[in-house]
């Protein structure tokens, strides 16, 4: 194959999937946060967790920003199968990144005894 995949262009592909880890992790640590409150006290929090959810949701589209403009700026693969290599790569370069936001979340949520 005559076409190398770009690194910049996985690096801006990677930060697409950080950013799905992170809104997935935020996500989880929403539900935990009702969760426990309705353990707590029987009944849904006042405001239902908002200030958890907006305050993950903008960072998590601050993320998907900085993506869109790495993407922009680096441009497109030169082929379909190119593009489809780097979406490959960009998911094994963000999977550590994604697991240390899952566990953290999973730490923060279960507690180490």
């Amino acid at each position: 194959m005559t076409h190398r995949h770009s690194h910049v262009r996985v690096f801006a592909k990677s930060v697409h999937v950080l950013a799905a880890g992170w809104l997935l992790a935020v996500a989880w640590l929403w539900m935990a946060e009702l969760r426990q409150h309705v353990r707590r006290h029987e009944v849904l929090p006042p405001d239902f967790g908002m200030a958890t959810l907006l305050t993950g949701t903008v960072s998590a589209i601050a993320l998907e920003i900085v993506a869109l403009l790495f993407v922009k700026w680096v441009g497109g693969a030169a082929s379909a199968e190119v593009q489809r290599r780097e979406w490959h790569h960009a998911f094994w370069w963000a999977a550590f990144p994604n697991l240390l936001l899952l566990y953290t979340a999973y730490l923060l949520i279960f507690g180490i005894d």
